[in-house]
Parts: C-alpha cells; sequence; structure tokens
C-alpha cells in the first residue's frame, strides 16, 4: 500500500492532488457526509458565503428527466414540449452553481446507465404516443431551476416504438 501510494505521489503534481481534495471535499459537504462546522472545527478555518458560492443555498434537490428528440429543437433553448418519458427526483442537494449541475448531470448518468439493457421496453412503455427513429436526451433541474437544462447526452441509439412496445427500427410506423 505504501508503495502504491508513493507510485502516485511521483504520478500527480500538487495542483492536482488540490483539485482531487477540492472535487471530494465539495461532494461530501454536497451529500451532507460533512457538515460546515466540522470544517471549522477540524482545519480552524473561517468561511463565507463568498469563499464557497453555492454551497449555503438550498433548494430543490437534483432531479433528472429523459425528453425524446421531438420533444424538442436541438441547439435551442427553448424548452421540451409535453412530459418527460422519464423523471427521477434525488434526494441530494448540490450546489446551485454550474459545477453543481454538472455534479446533478454525473449523479443521473448513474442511475441511467444501469437500466440502458432494458431501455427500449422502458421508454416505449412510458411514452404516450408511437415514436420513429428518435434519441432519448437527459435533462436536469438543479436547485430553483425554472426550466430544464439540456445536458446534450444522448444513449447513442434510436428508439422506435409502436402502442407502447418497441419495434425494429427498419419497420416503417403505419
Amino acid at each position: 500500500m505504501v508503495m502504491i501510494t508513493e507510485y502516485y505521489y511521483f504520478l500527480f503534481s500538487p495542483a492536482v492532488y488540490r483539485r482531487i481534495f477540492t472535487i471530494i471535499l465539495i461532494a461530501s459537504i454536497a451529500e451532507g457526509q460533512l457538515q460546515l462546522n466540522d470544517l471549522k472545527q477540524k482545519f480552524s478555518i473561517t468561511t463565507s458565503a463568498s469563499l464557497l458560492p453555492g454551497l449555503l443555498e438550498t433548494g430543490e434537490a437534483c432531479t433528472c428527466a429523459v425528453f425524446m428528440s421531438g420533444q424538442f429543437k436541438k441547439g435551442s433553448n427553448d424548452q421540451p414540449s409535453g412530459y418527460p418519458a422519464l423523471v427521477q427526483e434525488t434526494d441530494i442537494h448540490f450546489p446551485c452553481t454550474s459545477t453543481g449541475t454538472k455534479m446533478c448531470v454525473n449523479k443521473c448518468l448513474e442511475t441511467i446507465v444501469k437500466h440502458l439493457p432494458n431501455s427500449p421496453a422502458i421508454i416505449c412503455g412510458t411514452i404516450d404516443r408511437d415514436c420513429h427513429r428518435e434519441r432519448a436526451y437527459l435533462f436536469v433541474k438543479n436547485c430553483d431551476a425554472k426550466s430544464w437544462i439540456n445536458s446534450n447526452l444522448s444513449a447513442g441509439r434510436e428508439y422506435c416504438c409502436k402502442t407502447g412496445s418497441p419495434v425494429s427500427c427498419l419497420e416503417r410506423l403505419t
């Protein structure tokens, strides 16, 4: 174990270690594992809202949604139309910053990846219409966001659904 630690010590510069520590620290605070008062006591630091922007704010927890490509215009800032194919509200509060939004996206990806093998049946069973060659895109809401934020992430596959069931995309919907 000591050799591994020493080996990694030479791979990373001190700046990289500081970044890794900062990321772990922010994630721990965001997940509620560490309290700000604990940090003050352990490290004798003073904090203010300007030192840790967004971490002291509370709002709605991270919410994930999957919208089909037929529900929004790619490259536009317009909100998707209709209801999402899937919605998951997490109980985790991330910082109200762009970094917090990225953390929210990553949390959503952790959940979605587990269900990718069954995604055609899940998607087709939840949308209220037929679809042909549509992609599923991840959108998130973090903090008190009033609108969905497009992550521009897709599973990379096209979905074809007819009457709530997946069909081959080679078949034409009639």
